[in-house]
C-alpha cells in the first residue's frame, strides 16, 4: 500500500511484506529510508498506513493485530488493536478507526492512548429493512470510513455495511466471496435467480427490489445451476463433477449423482413437468437423469471436447450442445441417440432455453480476431427477439436475433472487470442479469421503459459500439462492410426506354362493365368489394365519386443517416434545408414546413454537397449507387437538372465535393480501388483521376480556399492530394510524435473531415481523437474530442469555427462547437424531445446562429446556439424494412411498423409524428381495429401485441407461431382477430375473450405462407392470398376450406391486398421477349371508394390502375422516388392520400391524390 503525506505532496510511505519505507520526491525521482524499529516492536508486515494530523507522523496497521506509531522513519510505540490483521485504518477528526479480522471495528482517541468504543458486526445486529442476509458473523472488516453520524464498512465476504451509533447494522449491498462465479439461472415464474460459486455457497435472490432472500453452504465449489420449470426444484452441478438435486425452499437433498470426475459446465431440466435433467461436463458428454426414478437414463456422446452448453426442445425431445472444439450437437432425449439437423428445420425449431453460442441464428455475436472460449454465453430473451451475450472482455450486449452474418449489430453495456461469465434473462424479459468471473460480481440489468412498450433502451456505453483490441465500433464496422452490390437493381428498368404497356380505353372499360354489371336470373351479383359511402355535399346532396387520377409526392418521412455522413446541409442563409431520403433530394422549407423533391435519381441517393461559391448558389451534387451510378447535379429551388456525370464508377457514389471556386467536383467511387475522380461538372469533362485505397472512403472533400489540393480519409487512411495537370499527385498522412515521452499514435480509421487556414487539416478518428495536420504531418492530437468515433465535422467558413458530430454515451456533447484551433470547445446537450439515437451524429452543419444535426436514426434536429434548445425538423423509421402499414379506420392518421423495432403512428394533417413506441422486435404488419382504439402489431419472432392506441399500454400479447407473422387483420365486427404466419397458418383469437388471447382455430390446408388477409364485410369469410400464389378463402371462427365458386362469388370484401386473380390481372405486364423480365408486384391497395387500385413493386415504383384490372396489360401511371423494394401501400381513410413503405431505403412517403371527389 501506498499513501502520500497530506500536508507535505513531497513524501509518502510505502508498506508490505515486512516492508515500510519513507520516500521523498526530489527532482525526477525519489530517495527512500527503511522504517526504524529499535525495540519497540519487531519488524512485521504492514496492510495499511494513514497519516494524522501531525505531519511527520504515520501509523501502520500490521499482520499480528498491533498499530505502530511512526515519527517520520523512527518506530514511537505499538498499540494491540485487534486479534489478527488489522487490514484499514482511517483518521478521523477526534482520533482513528480501526478495522480487521476479528469483525471488529474500533474507534481511537486521536495518540492511540485509548478504544473510545468497539461495533462488532454480527447477524443479530441486523436491522429489518436490510436488502439482503449477513453472510456469517464477525467477517474479517476490510475498510471502514466514516461519514453522516454512521460507520461505512466493507467485508472480506462481499458486504457493504452501514453501521449506526446504536450498533445496529444495515446491509447495503453484497455479492460472493473470493472465486469465479459461473453459476447462474433464474426463475422461471419469479423475480428471482440463484448463483453459485467458486465460494461454495449457492445463494437465491430478489430481482425487485434486487436483495439477497437467502444462503445455503455447498460442500463443493460449483460453476452450474438450474431451476425445474416449475421452480421447485434447483439442481447444482460441482468442481468435481458430481450433482446435486434440492428443494429451492430449505435447500435439502432429494438426489445426489456422481458420474463425473470433471467440472460441471452447464446443467438443464428438460421442459414442461421437468422429467429429465442434463448435465453436461469437461469429460465431453452430457449425462440425462430421470428425475422421478432418480437414474441416468442415458449418455449423449460424440463431442471431441468439453460440454459449454446445454438446451432443450419445447417439447423436451432435443437437447442441443456446444463443444470446446467449435461443435454444435443435437441428440434425441433420452436414448441420446445423435440426430443430424438441417439448417432450415433448425431455423424452425422452437427452444425451450436458447443458450448457445455456436450456430448459423448466432453467428453475428463474434467479434473480430475471437477463438470459440471469447464469448462464454448467450441468452435469447422469452420474446425471442433479443439475444445477450457476456465475452471475455468484460462486455455485456444485446443483439437482435437471430444474429446471423459477421460482426452484427449489437449495444454494448460495461461494468464487468474481467470475462462475464453467465447472462440470464429474468422470465418476464424485463432484467437481464450477468455475472463475473474473477470479479465475483452479481449485476442487474434492467430495460428502461416508459411502459410495456414505449420507451427507449437502456443506456449502453458507447452504444452500439465495440472498443476490442484495436478500436473495434460496430456502427463503423457495419459502414466498413457494406455490399451496395446487392442493393443494386440487376435490371433497372426506369434506365431503359419504358413505356407503359396500354390497352384501349374502351376494351378496359367494357371489359371492367361487364366485370361489374354480370347479372343472372334478374338479379344481381353483390359488389366484389365493399365501398365507403359517396361522400355528402352541406345541402345534403350525394356526390359523383370521383376516380383517384393523379399522384403528387407531398411528404417524406425519413433522412438517411444510418450509412452516410455530412449529408444535411443549410441553403438560403438557413431558410432551407437540403438532404436525401431514399432515391430523393429533398429542400425543406423551414418558415413553411412544406417539402420538395428532386425525382431524377434511378437508385438509393448515399451522398450529398453544396456548391458554396456565390456563383453558384443553392447547386447541389448527389451521387447514387448503381451498376453505372450517376451524379447528378441540380437546382435546389427549381429542381432542375444542370449536369450528369457518369461512367467512370462503380457500385456507387460514396462522397462529393465542390471545389472554391465552385467550378470543379471530386467524387469518390465505392468499387473496387475507390477511385476518385475530379470533374470539370458544367461540361461533364474528366480532369483527373486515380485509385484511392484498396479499403473504403468515408470522406473527400476540397480544401476551402484551393481547386487543385483536397483530401481523403477511410479505413486506416489519410491522404492528402493535389491536381497536377491530368494527373493527381497523393502524400500518405506522415505520423509524429506529438506528445513528449509519449508513444507514435497508431493511424486509426479516420472518419470526417475539416479544415483551418495555414495549411491546417483535422481528421475525426474512430477513437474518438481528432488528429491536427500541418500539411501532411500530424502536429497533435485532441484527445477524446468524443467518447466514440467522430463521424461529422463542418469547417464554418465565416469565422472559422469547427463543428462536430459522434458517438457519446450520454445526450451531451453529441455535437461541439470548437475554436479555429480546435483547443476550446462547447458542447450542445440534446436533452428535448430527443431519442436514444441521438447518441449517433451522422451529420452536423452551421447556419446564422443555428446548428443542423442529422442522427443515424434518420432525425433531423435545429439547435439554437443561443438557447440551446433543439426542435425536431425531419424524423422517420430507423435502419430497417418497413413491411407494417395501415390507415386509420375514419382520422387522418396512419401506423407504420419497421424492422428497427418500433411502432409509429403518423398525422396526415401536418405530416407529423404523433407516437413512436417500442415495441421489442421487428415489427411486419400492423393493423387498426374497426373504432381505431387498438393497434395490433405482428413481429418478426412469430409474438404479435395489441396496444391501446389512447395510453400505449399492451392490451394483450401472445406467440403461437415462432416464424415471421406477414399480415394481422381485425374483423369488421371487432370480435375476431386473425394472424397469418409464415408457418403457412392463420389463427383466430376472440376478442371477446380478453386479452388472453386463446386462440379459436386455424385454417387448414394451406401450402406455404399466408401472405394477405382480407376479411367479408359480415366477418363471416376471410382470403388469404399465399406465398404459393394462391387466393384461399376460409370460414371464421372454424377455418374451414370454403371451395364452392358460387358462395365465394357472393361474398363481399371489406378490402382488397391480393395481388393476384383475375380481377388485378393486368398489374403485372407480361414478358415481350425472353430476355426482358419485369418488376415482382409487393403489394396492392384498393382505394375506398373501389374504384383506384395502387400497386408497389421491387423496382420502386408506386402505379396507379383503374379497378379492376382485367386486362392483360393494364394502363397505369407510375411514381418513382422509393428505391429498392416498395414493401405496402395503402389509401387514408378518404382517399386524400396513399401512403407507400420502402425497404431498404426505411422511408414513408406520402402522396397526395388528385381527382377524388372530397367533401
Amino acid at each position: 500500500m501506498v499513501c502520500w503525506n497530506s500536508q507535505d505532496n513531497l513524501k509518502l510511505v510505502t508498506v508490505g511484506v515486512r516492508h515500510i519505507k519513507f520516500w521523498t520526491q526530489a527532482g525526477g525521482g525519489f530517495t527512500s529510508s527503511r522504517g526504524v524499529f529499535g525495540s519497540v516492536a519487531k519488524q512485521d508486515t504492514m496492510l495499511c498506513v494513514v497519516f494524522g494530523l501531525q505531519p511527520d507522523v504515520c501509523y501502520t496497521g500490521t499482520q499480528g493485530g498491533s498499530v505502530y506509531v511512526w515519527k517520520e522513519t523512527t518506530l514511537q510505540k505499538a498499540v494491540k488493536a485487534h486479534e489478527g490483521p488489522v487490514f484499514a485504518i482511517c483518521t478521523v477528526e477526534m482520533g482513528f478507526i480501526t478495522c480487521g479480522k476479528d469483525g471488529c471495528i474500533r474507534l481511537w482517541d486521536e495518540t492511540f492512548d485509548k478504544c473510545i468504543k468497539v461495533y462488532t458486526v454480527e447477524k443479530h445486529a441486523l436491522r429489518t429493512d436490510s436488502c439482503g442476509v449477513l453472510t456469517a458473523d464477525r467477517p474479517a472488516i476490510r475498510a471502514a470510513v466514516l461519514g453522516h453520524g454512521c460507520l461505512l464498512a466493507g467485508t472480506k465476504n462481499g458486504e457493504v455495511l452501514e453501521i449506526h451509533k446504536d450498533g445496529g447494522i444495515q446491509l447495503l449491498a453484497q455479492g460472493h466471496m473470493a472465486g469465479e462465479l459461473w453459476g447462474l439461472a433464474t426463475h422461471p415464474l419469479k423475480n428471482m435467480f440463484a448463483t453459485t460459486s467458486d465460494d461454495r455457497t449457492l445463494r437465491l435472490w430478489q430481482l425487485e427490489p434486487c436483495r439477497l432472500l437467502s444462503i445455503h453452504a455447498l460442500p463443493k465449489p460449483s460453476r452450474a445451476v438450474s431451476f425445474s420449470p416449475d421452480g421447485c426444484l434447483v439442481a447444482v452441478g460441482y468442481y468435481d463433477g458430481s450433482v446435486s438435486v434440492l428443494k429451492a425452499g430449505d435447500f435439502s437433498q432429494i438426489y445426489s449423482f456422481h458420474h463425473r470426475k470433471e467440472n460441471i459446465s452447464d446443467i438443464r431440466f428438460s421442459p414442461g413437468a421437468g422429467k429429465y435433467l442434463a448435465v453436461g461436463s469437461h469429460e465431453n458428454h452430457v449425462d440425462v437423469y430421470n428425475m422421478v426414478t432418480g437414474r441416468r437414463v442415458g449418455t449423449c456422446k460424440g463431442s471431441s471436447s468439453y460440454i459449454t452448453h446445454v438446451d432443450w426442445d419445447v417439447e423436451g425431445k432435443l437437447i442441443h450442445t456446444n463443444s470446446g472444439a467449435k461443435e454444435e450437437l443435437f441428440f434425441e432425449s433420452p436414448k441420446c441417440q445423435r440426430m443430424q439437423i438441417s439448417r432450415g428445420v433448425l431455423e424452425k425449431m422452437r427452444w425451450a432455453t436458447f443458450t448457445c453460442v455456436l450456430g448459423d441464428l448466432v453467428s453475428g455475436i463474434w467479434p473480430p480476431g475471437t477463438d470459440v472460449t471469447d464469448v462464454n454465453s448467450a441468452c435469447l430473451s422469452h420474446g425471442g427477439g433479443l439475444l445477450a451475450t457476456g465475452d471475455d472482455f468484460g462486455f455485456v450486449k444485446v443483439f437482435e436475433f437471430p444474429v446471423t452474418g459477421k460482426h452484427a449489430k449489437f449495444k454494448k453495456y460495461q461494468g464487468h472487470s474481467a470475462h462475464v461469465t453467465k447472462v440470464r434473462w429474468s422470465h418476464d424479459d424485463r432484467f437481464l442479469v450477468s455475472t463475473g468471473g474473477n470479479d465475483t460480481a452479481v449485476m442487474v440489468w434492467q430495460q428502461q421503459r416508459a411502459s410495456p412498450v414505449n420507451g427507449c433502451h437502456g443506456d449502453s456505453d458507447d452504444s452500439d459500439t465495440d472498443s476490442e483490441e484495436e478500436g473495434y465500433d460496430s456502427d463503423v464496422a457495419y459502414e466498413k462492410s457494406i455490399d451496395y452490390t446487392k442493393k443494386i437493381y440487376t435490371e433497372n428498368i426506369r434506365e431503359k426506354d419504358e413505356a407503359a404497356v396500354t390497352i384501349e380505353t374502351d376494351e378496359l372499360e367494357d371489359e371492367a362493365h361487364t366485370y361489374i354489371k354480370r347479372v343472372s336470373r334478374g338479379q344481381t351479383e353483390p359488389e366484389k368489394v365493399q365501398k365507403a359511402a359517396p361522400p355528402v355535399t352541406s345541402s345534403g346532396r350525394i356526390q359523383k365519386v370521383g376516380e383517384v387520377e393523379d399522384l403528387v409526392l407531398d411528404h417524406i418521412f425519413g433522412y438517411r443517416g444510418f450509412d452516410c455522413r455530412n449529408n444535411a446541409l443549410y441553403l438560403n442563409d438557413g431558410s432551407h434545408v437540403v438532404y436525401h431520403a431514399a432515391g430523393a433530394g429533398v429542400v425543406l422549407d423551414l418558415a413553411s414546413g412544406t417539402q420538395t423533391f428532386y425525382l431524377e435519381h434511378t437508385d438509393d441517393i448515399i451522398c450529398l454537397t453544396a456548391n458554396k461559391h456565390p456563383k453558384f448558389k443553392n447547386v447541389i451534387a448527389t451521387g447514387q449507387i448503381g451498376a453505372k451510378p450517376a451524379i447528378r447535379i441540380w437546382d435546389a429551388m427549381s429542381k432542375t437538372t444542370l449536369s450528369i456525370l457518369q461512367g467512370f464508377h462503380e457500385k456507387g457514389v460514396c462522397a462529393v465535393s465542390f471545389s472554391s471556386t465552385g467550378k470543379y467536383l471530386l467524387s469518390v467511387g465505392v468499387g473496387d480501388g475507390h477511385d476518385i475522380v475530379v470533374w470539370r461538372w458544367q461540361d461533364g469533362s474528366k480532369v483527373a483521376s486515380a485509385l484511392a485505397s484498396e479499403w473504403r472512403i468515408f470522406q473527400a472533400e476540397f480544401r476551402p480556399d484551393s481547386d487543385t489540393q483536397f483530401v481523403t480519409v477511410g479505413v486506416k487512411h489519410v491522404k492528402f492530394w493535389t491536381v497536377v495537370g491530368g494527373e493527381i499527385a497523393a502524400k500518405r498522412g506522415v505520423l509524429a510524435k506529438v506528445e513528449e515521452g509519449g508513444e507514435m499514435p497508431a493511424m486509426q480509421t479516420m472518419l470526417s473531415l475539416a479544415f483551418s487556414a495555414d495549411g491546417i487539416t483535422y481528421t475525426g478518428a474512430m477513437s474518438g481523437d481528432i488528429y491536427v495536420w500541418k500539411e501532411n504531418v500530424l502536429l497533435r492530437l485532441v484527445r477524446k474530442a468524443h467518447a466514440g468515433p467522430v463521424f461529422s465535422m463542418y469547417t464554418t467558413l465565416s469565422d472559422g469555427l469547427i463543428l462536430t458530430g459522434g458517438k457519446e454515451r450520454t445526450f451531451e456533447g453529441t455535437v461541439k462547437l470548437w475554436d479555429q484551433e480546435m483547443k476550446r470547445c462547447r458542447p450542445f446537450a440534446l436533452n428535448s424531445g430527443t431519442t436514444e439515437h441521438v447518441k449517433v451524429v451522422k451529420a452536423v452543419c452551421r447556419g446564422k446562429g443555428k446548428i443542423l444535426m442529422g442522427t443515424k436514426a434518420g432525425e433531423l434536429y435545429e439547435i439554437s446556439e443561443k438557447t440551446d434548445s433543439a426542435r425536431l425538423l425531419v424524423t422517420g423509421h430507423a435502419e430497417g424494412e418497413i413491411y407494417g402499414l395501415r390507415a386509420h379506420p375514419s382520422r387522418p392518421l396512419f401506423a407504420t411498423g419497421s424492422d428497427d423495432g418500433t411502432v409509429a403512428i403518423w398525422d396526415l394533417s401536418d405530416k407529423s409524428l404523433i407516437r413512436k413506441m417500442d415495441i421489442r422486435g421487428a415489427a411486419r404488419c400492423v393493423d387498426y381495429s374497426p373504432d381505431g382504439q387498438l393497434l395490433a402489431v405482428g413481429l418478426k419472432s412469430g409474438e404479435f401485441i395489441i396496444v391501446s392506441v389512447s395510453d400505449e399500454l399492451v392490451w394483450g400479447r401472445k406467440r403461437d407461431r415462432h416464424s415471421s407473422v406477414y399480415d394481422i387483420r381485425f374483423s369488421p365486427d371487432g370480435q375476431y382477430l386473425a394472424v397469418g404466419s409464415e408457418e403457412a397458418a392463420v389463427d383466430f383469437y376472440d376478442l371477446l375473450q380478453g386479452s388472453s388471447l386463446t386462440r379459436l382455430a386455424y385454417c387448414k390446408g394451406i401450402a406455404s405462407s399466408a401472405k394477405r388477409i382480407d376479411f367479408s364485410s359480415d366477418s363471416k369469410a376471410i382470403r388469404v392470398s399465399t406465398g404459393a400464389y394462391k387466393a384461399l378463402v376460409f370460414e371464421v371462427p372454424k377455418g374451414t376450406p370454403i371451395s364452392d365458386e358460387t358462395c365465394i362469388n357472393k361474398i363481399t370484401w371489406t378490402s382488397w391486398s391480393s395481388t393476384f386473380g383475375k380481377e388485378v390481372a393486368g398489374i403485372s405486364p407480361g414478358k415481350t421477349d425472353s430476355s426482358c423480365s419485369y418488376p415482382s408486384v409487393n403489394c396492392v391497395a384498393l382505394s375506398n371508394h373501389g374504384n383506384t387500385l395502387a400497386t408497389g413493386d421491387d423496382y420502386g415504383l408506386v402505379k396507379l390502375f383503374k379497378f379492376p384490372v382485367m386486362a392483360n396489360n393494364g394502363f397505369y401511371k407510375s411514381y418513382v422516388g422509393h428505391c429498392a423494394h416498395v414493401t405496402n401501400v395503402m389509401f387514408s381513410y378518404d382517399d386524400r392520400y396513399l401512403i407507400s413503405t420502402g425497404g431498404d431505403d426505411s422511408c414513408v412517403f406520402v402522396w397526395k391524390c388528385l381527382g377524388v371527389s372530397i367533401p
